[in-house]
């Protein structure tokens, strides 16, 4: 089953390109209009899926659907067409097919259960026949709604109107009454509807009446008694008599007159009437009875009214002045006037009530406090029209409450056992009128000491010269600070025994004049001469830190416990390459190299854990350029008083040149020592060879010269001198590779591996190799150079391949954030783990003769790659993850990136 599934889903099958000979012509057309009929098809199902979205009256969806599906479905079968010119996925290609005939018989069972109603829809005309019956249908439902609505409200309008109504015909009977008449006679309505008229007029009159009525409706003319209202003595169904006022108006409604008739209850008229003028005299009585002026104003004419008392409170004679609206404009303070006027203004704009305290000049001759309070009548677009209000006098309120905020702010500011000094200052005056003793043992000064010298204007000697100019203007924002909360300030005061001492104190408005303006100012103060020096200290202190901090050779920063960078210098932020900004915002795991970083960490547990106070050792970081350093680190950590973690200090040294140098003299004294020992055996013995024969070949060819054994020694001697001249040639190359200038650019690493496969061509065709390039992205490198690594390795992976398995090589790449790796993995013989190192030496081949090769192929690999600043590895693999058995290798290689590789 699974070999049927395999090779259902295979993709070994000859290519339909293969039928077209790989003509250019006939498959460019096969693949252009499969493609061009692909998109439309794609392109008719999301059309009509849209249609169907955006109109769910359609009918038939489904049908819809299904068809979108199956043109959907034929869009794919003619996309897998092109695929299958290059690639032999018939099983899948058929998979499609067959969804595709799915879908289609699907689609026919449901259009035929349709075909039917579909027959059976409506032709265009008759659609808009029925249409246009049904809209004459909702006309006329429409039109009776509306007469049914005007009725309606025709009725509750006159069940509104507060008088009785009735309508009458020519034939003076009633065809209409509201409950207002009902309620005047007494009569229900339906014992109303049809009588005449003469039912509600009492029997003397009714024959009068009734011919002015009839009068009236043969000639309605507005001067007729009938039409300006005619008083009458009514009849109400108990048979009591009631006064009523009758008034018609005629109209006519379809050719037929219509008299409509108001009638009015003269007696309710007149009660309401009394009610009306005893609610005036009361209210009357209550105005003249308070203490309070009560005042009108027209917003729109200007008119006013003032009550008796408002006009006596603001000056004027209410018996023999009328009220003007200069008269309460002219008596306000001028100093309030522009108070009052902006409370006024700000009622008009927000509609609140209208509340303000003035002084105003009374009727006693003074100024006094007032209390003005009201309220407005605005129309519908907020235009004033109708402005009303009383006048209190509050003048005892207001000495009241001024008496005990003077005493309240007095008995607050004699706290004489204060901590702190204080003081009252006149600031009309410029003196102090009140010090406690604190100040005094502060400063030194008594008050009458400073009241001396404030008179004689020696005031200003007592502050430093260098702040005076602060003090002063602190003061005046003291004054004019709006919400009076208290302004701090700190300065230098002269001491009594001659002394400079600091002073921190706090000031605010005490009290205000009548005008209000700042009257006094009431302060606070401590003398903070240690606390400033103490300051000064740890200020020198920090300046030294910092000078040291930012001077050293070395660079030093502030590690939080999570790893990020809290504090840097400038020597680190130089060997790390980052701004300081840019490094604040990272953490030292994020630029560690990944092979330094759980060792690192593992000293870091320690540390924190308190198995240790520092350590020291050698690492590398990722520079911004995405290089790699190698530093000296050293590390400690900072607890608090109680024991507690609070952050680390690392100190950074750059050891990059030593290691540079270290490693190179490392790599070049390894590499002279494998030299000697090669030269010593390997190339020395094909010359000993060539010595050995030549003296051999020389006795022998006196005058044997066909002798078949000098010719076999001769040849020996041939093969021994390619021999050498192989492997002179490989460490020629070495070298070159060494000292080979580089110039490295961004480059997509697909077009480093095209060029090789194309050098390889041949080889790849002889040998059946596969190549696959799994993932592409952008590299930083030297293009010869490193196409020279991919040529190495991949004839290394062809030339140490299994018997009998066609070689397969993948290059697989995944970039990060700093670097970029690159894997190249075969299928081969592979090789055992411990020679992983031993395979990059000179002239190290793990394999006979028996496969061609001077070994010095992956040594020039790991050279070009350590010129690019990178690593290169290897490692076997197991190919059959079933079995331990290792085949094949993986390379392994990193290079540095730049901000253009992204």
């Amino acid at each position: 089953m699974d070999e049927a599934l395999t090779s259902f889903f295979s993709l070994d099958y000859m290519p339909h390109g293969h039928c077209y000979l790989w003509q250019p012509g006939i498959l460019w057309t096969h693949v252009i209009s499969d493609l061009a009929i692909g998109l439309a098809y794609f392109s008719i199902p999301v059309m009509l899926v849209l249609v169907v979205r955006k109109r769910p009256d359609l009918r038939y969806h489904r049908l819809v659907y299904l068809f979108a599906a199956f043109i959907l479905c034929c869009g794919l079968t003619h996309l897998f067409s092109i695929y299958t010119i290059w690639n032999g996925a018939y099983g899948v290609y058929g998979l499609a097919k067959l969804v595709t005939a799915v879908v289609s018989v699907f689609t026919v069972v449901e259009l035929s259960r349709l075909v039917p109603q579909l027959l059976s829809l409506p032709t265009p005309a008759e659609h808009r026949e029925a249409l246009n019956q049904a809209a004459d249908e909702k006309l006329k439902r429409s039109r009776l709604e509306l007469e049914r609505k005007a009725e309606a409200i025709f009725q509750f309008t006159t069940e509104l109107v507060p008088t009785g109504l009735l309508v009458i015909d020519a034939e003076r009977n009633i065809r209409l009454a509201n409950a207002d008449l009902e309620m005047t006679f007494g009569y229900l309505r339906h014992e109303l509807i049809g009588q005449p008229l003469s039912l509600l007029i009492e029997g003397p009159t009714t024959d009068y009446h009734d011919a002015l009525v009839q009068e009236y409706l043969r000639n309605p003319t507005q001067d007729h008694a009938m039409a300006s209202g005619r008083i009458v003595k009514g009849k109400r169904k108990d048979g009591g008599p009631v006064s009523i006022e009758i008034s018609l108006s005629v109209h006519e409604f379809e050719g037929e007159k219509h008299a409509f008739a108001t009638v009015v209850d003269i007696s309710r008229v007149t009660s309401r009437k009394s009610s009306n003028l005893e609610s005036n005299n009361r209210i009357k009585r209550a105005v003249e009875a308070i203490n309070d002026g009560i005042w009108e104003w027209n917003v729109q004419t200007n008119e006013v009214w003032y009550s008796p008392r408002l006009m006596g409170m603001i000056g004027h004679d209410p018996d023999s002045e009328k009220a003007r609206l200069e008269y309460w404009q002219e008596h306000i303070h001028p100093g309030d006037r522009a108070k009052v006027e902006q409370a006024l203004e700000a009622h008009f704009q927000s509609g609140s009530k209208y509340d303000v305290t003035y002084r105003g000049y009374t009727d006693k001759g003074d100024y006094e406090w007032l209390h003005a309070r009201g309220d407005t009548i605005f129309d519908a677009s907020g235009k004033p029209l109708l402005m009303s209000g009383v006048l209190s006098n509050i003048q005892d309120k207001k000495q009241l409450e001024q008496e005990l905020a003077e005493k309240s702010h007095f008995l607050n500011a004699i706290l004489e056992k204060s901590l702190c000094g204080m003081y009252i200052f006149d600031l009309k005056k410029n003196i102090n009128t009140y010090i406690n003793p604190q100040y005094t043992e502060i400063t030194g000064y008594d008050a009458e000491e400073l009241q001396l010298m404030q008179k004689g204007g020696d005031m200003a000697q007592l502050f430093y010269q260098a702040d005076l100019h602060r003090v002063l203007a602190h003061i005046e924002a003291v004054k004019s600070s709006p919400d009076n909360r208290g302004d701090a300030i700190q300065y230098r005061f002269r001491h009594k025994d001659g002394h400079w001492i600091w002073c921190y104190s706090r000031d605010s408005v005490y009290t205000y004049d009548d005008n209000g303006e700042p009257s006094e100012m009431l302060g606070t103060f401590f003398e903070i001469s240690d606390l400033v020096e103490r300051e000064e200290r740890i200020k020198k202190l920090a300046r030294d830190f910092y000078d040291t901090f930012e001077q050293a050779a070395v660079g030093i920063a502030h590690v939080g416990l999570d790893g990020s960078w809290l504090k840097a210098n400038s020597k680190l932020c130089q060997i790390l390459g980052y701004t300081r900004e840019q490094l604040l915002k990272t953490n030292f795991q994020s630029i560690t190299f990944q092979d330094d970083l759980e060792s690192d960490l593992d000293q870091i547990d320690q540390l924190i854990r308190g198995e240790a106070n520092h350590y020291s050792r050698e690492k590398r970081y990722i520079c911004a350029n995405g290089q790699l350093i190698w530093t000296n680190l050293t590390v400690s950590i900072v607890r608090s008083e109680d024991g507690v973690n609070s952050h680390f200090i690392s100190v950074v040294e750059d050891i990059s040149e030593r290691k540079a140098i270290e490693q190179a003299l490392a790599e070049s004294n390894s590499a002279l020592e494998r030299f000697a020992y090669s030269a010593s055996h390997d190339l020395q013995e094909p010359l000993r060879k060539i010595s050995a024969f030549s003296d051999s070949v020389a006795a022998r060819l006196k005058g044997k010269l066909a002798d078949s054994d000098a010719q076999y020694e001769l040849s020996r001697i041939g093969d021994a001198a390619r021999r050498m001249r192989d492997m002179i040639n490989s460490l020629l190359q070495l070298s070159r590779s060494s000292r080979q200038k580089m110039v490295k650019e961004v480059v997509p690493l697909s077009e480093l591996v095209a060029p090789v496969l194309d050098d390889l061509s041949e080889v790849i065709r002889e040998h059946s190799a596969e190549i696959v390039l799994h993932d592409d992205a952008r590299v930083w490198v030297d293009k010869i150079g490193f196409q020279q690594v991919l040529l190495n390795l991949i004839v290394n992976s062809i030339r140490y391949r299994r018997t009998g398995v066609p070689p397969k090589v993948e290059i697989l790449c995944s970039p990060s954030f700093r670097e970029t790796r690159i894997e190249i993995c075969d299928n081969g013989k592979g090789f055992k783990d411990e020679f992983a190192e031993q395979i990059f030496e000179p002239f190290k081949r793990l394999v006979g003769k028996e496969i061609s090769g001077s070994g010095m192929g992956l040594a020039i690999c790991r050279q070009i790659i350590i010129g690019h600043g990178g690593t290169i590895h290897a490692h076997s693999r197991a190919i059959n993850e079933k079995s331990s058995e290792e085949s094949g290798a993986v390379f392994q290689i990193t290079l540095p990136k730049t901000e253009d590789c992204s």
